[in-house]
């Protein structure tokens, strides 16, 4: 028997993850709000409040920051790509743990898995070379740390509670494909313009990845869609 999320703990969910992913990917909001509209579309109305609760909430964070992406030509490039990659691979890592990491479908879990794995040793690395080439440089980017993300997304009492079902799967993969995909448009930025070719590398690991993933997780909605009869 499918799990299904309550409509007041989808909304306080909802609510949460896009802040984090409004906070962090700007340039792929509007994907995400039009997948995750058409998501609700197909559950109960508490659902589609949500939905609507949620592009509010991404409206308001796109147009109150600046959006990951977009570089000041005064500031070092590389400096800028550090701080807002990490900021986004915060995201995907926080969302996967949150959404899916307790999923019922084993691909999800493995997808999670992969997500936090990689996007971890990619931020520990951003982290060395941050400290290595700009050791005094001022936050080029928003940051938030793990306390503040946790606080966003519960303290852990939302993954426990909600967690689970084609819902949040397919909720995660609406979400996840257009963020996936902003992070594949910065490197493609980076492979052009990084000064540093360590940074240059790991744009194209990222490229790579990330786009093997959208692919991935494409099939997977297509699946859900279909076990669903959309």
């Amino acid at each position: 028997m499918k799990r299904y999320t309550t409509s007041v703990g989808l909304l306080a969910l909802l609510f949460a993850v896009a802040l984090m992913l409004a906070s962090c990917a700007g340039a792929g909001s509007s994907s995400v709000e039009q997948g995750s509209s058409e998501e609700q579309e197909s559950g109960e109305q508490g659902g589609e409040e949500s939905a609507e609760g949620m592009q509010g909430t991404e409206d308001s964070g796109v147009s109150n920051s600046q959006t990951k992406g977009s570089f000041d030509e005064e500031r070092p490039f590389d400096l800028q790509f550090i701080d807002q990659m990490i900021v986004h691979h915060q995201g995907a890592i926080m969302s996967s743990e949150h959404m899916v990491a307790d999923s019922e479908r084993p691909e999800l879990r493995r997808l999670a898995e992969n997500i936090q794995r990689s996007q971890s040793e990619q931020i520990e690395q951003m982290r060395a070379w941050r400290e290595q080439w700009y050791p005094d440089a001022e936050p080029t980017s928003e940051m938030m740390d793990s306390t503040q993300m946790e606080g966003m997304m519960g303290e852990g009492h939302m993954q426990e509670e909600m967690t689970g079902g084609d819902t949040t799967d397919s909720m995660f993969l609406r979400m996840m494909i257009p963020h996936h995909q902003s992070a594949i448009d910065m490197s493609e930025q980076a492979l052009e313009r990084a000064e540093h070719p360590e940074l240059r590398g790991l744009a194209q690991q990222i490229i790579d990845e990330q786009t093997a993933e959208i692919g991935l997780m494409e099939g997977y909605l297509e699946e859900i869609e279909a076990s669903d009869g959309n």
